[in-house]
Formats: structure tokens, C-alpha cells, sequence
């Protein structure tokens, strides 16, 4: 406790409330109060917010200030360790402050609490002032306010009823156990609110990484799936329920821990991570190059290793490297800086715990042979155009998701005109007919939306068979959805 730094330390105790009252030793001209209704316990999670308070202590105040903390911890930790802050302040940070900013005026500090009734409680209070107490009700008064709970009532508008209280309650407290009498309430100057928020754990991994004399801070977006198993075709949906999803959600110690999801564009790879991550009930945390990348020499590296350092305490989450093309072999890399990355990439996919990671692409040859090795990705799900059955599903699927209605007899109609369409440009063709029927589907719409794309059948045949080819040469386990021609056609 900041005490045991201090001299001329006197304690008090009456009815439960404790004061004491010492000269900091960085300030040797001013004497602290303290009085605490709580037993303050010293903590290095409240110590950690002096340098975010004390940067607003560099220069004069000019105005009343709020200062929003957002911490899903802070707004849960006990009062008894976050009246440890008001130590904190009063120790050293305002009395440095007043002596070389405000001389004149002393300063109020105080930690309340509302409650949902809307009512105050008074947890800890501390008056730093010069040594001449006989003239504490003459001296304008600095007021900081760390004040939690009933966020409805707490605000820079009832400041002065704030204010007016904890004086009123700090005064009273002298009298009894110091003695000193205070005829009135001092003019406050400036108010500064310190409040605390809930963090959006559940939208963001927001990372502050330091740098010089400031912080770089990174929010990586998470979001919630929005596709089902039932969004894919009956073998895939097997396929990654037995060797994926019931592993995994039973605990075993042989679930994969990475999957790579290859395929050309519009197959639904994305989507077949979203649907993984539906299966095993997590959330999606999207991590993109533009996000950690920077053009400072070194910093990118520094960014993404924070980045991975946090995202590897998020076990209900599962991180998707979405278009993960840009993580090219290191032999192909022309910056170092992308090498580094790569490096950094592979040896967090190396460690465990961590989140289930899924990687796609639409060129797996591009990618470093490092990391498609198993035990960083340990299944390779191999995706190509979708069978004539599949092709009537995500019609329907479609059609639902835009509330137009499709026909039961449009979809062989659907199915024999989408001939190696991929699953994108199948939905694309459902809003492009309902365009043309206004809201309703009709077989001329349906023909008048087809003539609307071009679509090389021998080029995509080429591609299916390219698919199947690299699902025969890759070694590891692999997970196909490459139907034949025949089931195309």
C-alpha cells in the first residue's frame, strides 16, 4: 500500500471507517487524507491503469474530463482492490501534479458506487491538500471521481451532487477523528469522471501493443456463424462431422487442430468454415493481413505476435485465415518481413493450446509446404463445383434466405441450366430471376437470368479434374467434395 512509502503515516479507526493521513515524499509540501469504508487491497490489475490516468496529467486541466475505461474485469473486481486506485493517485500522481500545475488548489478524490436503486455508495476517499489545514474550505478543489456501477446516474451532469457528497461525508470524518472543522463546502474547479465499461470480448480481440511512448491498439472482429451443417451436401456434412466436428466436441485428444479448405472461387469455403464453427458452437475470429500489417520496419512482426498471444486465450472461438493465399512458400517471399510472418505463423500453429484454426484458398500450391503439414493443419477439405443434387439445394437455400418463393418444378429446371455454376454464381442467378419476375421466380425469368452469364463447361471440367488430381497427390488426410462429371451433368 502507497503508506508504506510515506512518512508521518497516522491511522484512525471509528465505527468501521479507517483514516489516515501522511506526507507523500515526492511532495513534501501537501498532506494526504484517506479515509476507507472498505479494506483496500493492493493489486496489479488496478496499478495497470495509473499510466492510462496519468497521461491526463501532463499538462493543466482546461475542462471537466471523462475518462471510459473499458474492461469486462474492472467493472467486476472487487471494490475492496479498485479503491486501491484512489491510493494510487493520492500517493503520488495529483500531488506531483498540484505542485507543479495548480499550487494553488488541492484535490478531492474519491471511488463511488451506484446502484441500481440509484442511490451512492462511498467506498474510499482521499483530500490532497497543502499542509495548512485551516484553510481547506478556501482553496478551489480539484475533483476525480472513480465511479462504477448504475452508468444511467453516474455522469459529468451530476457531478456537483457527487461532488457535494463526498466532501460533506470526508468532512464529517475529519471532525470526529481529526478534530478540524470546515465551515463550508470549497468552489470545485475541475471535475475529472472516471468511469468503467464492459469490453466487447464478444466483437472484438482488441490488443494494445506499445510502442515508443504511445500504444498501437488492433481490434480483430469476431462474429457468429451464420451457416449450418445442413448448408452443405450429405458427404462433405459426414465427412466433417466424423473426422472434424465429433472429436473435437467430445474432447478427444486426436481432433485436429487446423484444417485447410481448398477450392476455386464461389464453392462455399468460406461458408464451410463458417458451418465448422457453427457445429462446434464457437465464434468466428477473422484474422486479415490488413489488420496486423504495418509499414515500420519490425512492427508487423511485433503486432502479429500480440495478436496470436491474445487470440490463443480464446477457446470458444475459431480464428479463420480467409483467402490465407498471401501466406506464399518462404522461398517465394520477396520481403523479409513476409518470411518473419510466415515463421511466426508456424510456430504458433505448432503450439497448444490453441483455437481450432481453418485456413482457405483458392491456390494451395502457393502456400509454404510448412504449414500443411500435420500437426498444424491436419485435414485438407478438397471443395469443387457442386452435383445436380446440391445444385437444387442451394436454390432452395437461397430462395429462403430472400424470402421469394421458388416453384417445386423450377428446380430440375434450375439444376439442368446450372451446369457448373459455382455455389456463388447459383444464389447470383436466384436474385438475378427474382430481378426479372419482381419477387417471383418463373421459368422465363429463369432463362432470361441465364443468358446473363458466361460459363466455359470445358475450363471448369478442367478445374474439377485438377481438384481431383491434388486431392490424389496430397499427403495427409484429406476430405473431398469433387464430384465427377457425370454427377454434374
Amino acid at each position: 500500500m502507497p503508506g508504506a512509502r510515506c512518512v508521518n503515516k497516522v491511522s484512525h479507526h471509528l465505527e468501521g471507517v479507517k483514516l489516515y493521513s501522511f506526507v507523500p515524499i515526492k511532495a513534501p509540501n501537501y498532506k494526504v487524507y484517506i479515509v476507507e469504508n472498505v479494506l483496500v487491497i493492493p493489486n496489479t490489475r488496478v496499478l495497470s491503469l495509473l499510466p492510462k490516468v496519468a497521461k491526463y496529467f501532463k499538462y493543466p486541466l482546461e475542462a471537466n474530463l471523462k475518462l471510459r475505461i473499458k474492461s469486462s474485469k474492472l467493472v467486476k473486481i472487487s471494490p475492496e482492490k479498485l479503491s486501491y486506485l484512489v491510493h494510487l493517485l493520492a500517493d503520488t500522481l495529483v500531488p506531483l501534479y498540484l505542485s507543479k500545475y495548480d499550487s494553488p488548489s488541492q484535490a478531492l478524490i474519491a471511488f463511488i458506487e451506484g446502484t441500481k436503486e440509484g442511490s451512492i455508495i462511498i467506498h474510499c476517499v482521499a483530500l490532497v491538500t497543502k499542509r495548512d489545514v485551516k484553510s481547506l474550505s478556501r482553496k478551489p478543489t480539484l475533483f476525480i471521481a472513480v465511479a462504477r456501477g448504475g452508468e444511467k446516474h453516474l455522469d459529468l451532469a451530476q457531478v456537483n451532487n457527487y461532488y457535494k457528497m463526498v466532501w460533506l461525508y470526508l468532512t464529517q470524518v475529519l471532525k470526529v477523528n481529526k478534530n478540524i472543522e470546515i465551515p463550508y463546502i470549497p468552489i470545485r474547479t475541475y471535475t475529472m469522471l472516471i468511469t468503467f465499461e464492459n469490453k466487447d470480448d464478444d466483437k472484438y480481440v482488441e490488443v494494445s501493443i506499445p510502442e515508443f511512448h504511445e500504444s498501437i491498439r488492433v481490434k480483430i472482429p469476431i462474429h457468429p456463424p451464420s451457416w449450418t451443417l445442413d448448408d452443405l451436401p450429405e458427404k462433405l456434412k459426414e465427412d466433417l462431422e466424423t473426422i472434424v466436428v465429433k472429436p473435437i466436441l467430445t474432447g478427444a485428444l486426436y481432433a485436429p487442430h487446423g484444417i485447410l479448405i481448398t477450392g476455386p472461387p464461389g464453392v462455399g469455403k468460406s461458408v464451410t468454415a463458417e458451418v465448422i464453427a457453427s457445429a462446434l458452437r464457437l465464434k468466428i475470429i477473422e484474422l486479415r493481413p490488413s489488420l496486423y500489417r504495418s509499414m515500420w520496419y519490425g512492427l508487423t512482426e511485433k503486432i502479429l505476435e500480440n495478436v496470436l498471444r491474445a487470440i490463443k486465450t480464446y477457446r470458444n472461438s475459431l480464428v479463420l485465415l480467409d483467402d490465407a493465399d498471401f501466406l506464399v512458400g518462404r522461398h517465394m517471399s520477396i520481403h523479409e518481413t513476409h518470411v518473419s510472418e510466415i515463421t511466426i505463423l508456424l510456430r504458433y500453429l505448432q503450439e497448444q493450446p490453441r483455437p481450432l484454426t481453418v485456413l482457405t484458398t483458392n491456390a494451395p500450391e502457393l502456400l509454404d509446404p510448412a504449414l500443411i503439414r500435420p500437426g498444424r493443419i491436419d485435414a485438407v477439405v478438397i471443395m469443387g463445383y457442386p452435383d445436380k443434387q446440391f445444385r437444387k439445394q442451394i436454390a432452395l437455400r437461397s430462395a429462403s434466405r430472400y424470402g421469394i418463393q421458388l416453384p417445386d418444378e423450377l428446380l430440375d429446371t434450375i439444376a439442368n441450366m446450372t451446369r457448373w455454376f459455382s455455389n456463388a454464381e447459383i444464389d447470383a442467378l436466384i436474385r438475378l430471376a427474382a430481378s426479372k419476375g419482381e419477387g417471383k421466380i418463373t421459368e422465363e425469368a429463369l432463362l432470361w437470368a441465364r443468358s446473363r452469364f458466361n460459363i466455359n463447361e470445358k475450363m471448369r471440367a478442367s478445374i474439377q479434374n485438377q481438384l481431383r488430381w491434388f486431392g490424389e497427390q496430397f499427403q495427409g488426410i484429406t476430405i473431398k467434395y469433387v464430384p465427377n462429371e457425370n454427377e454434374v451433368i
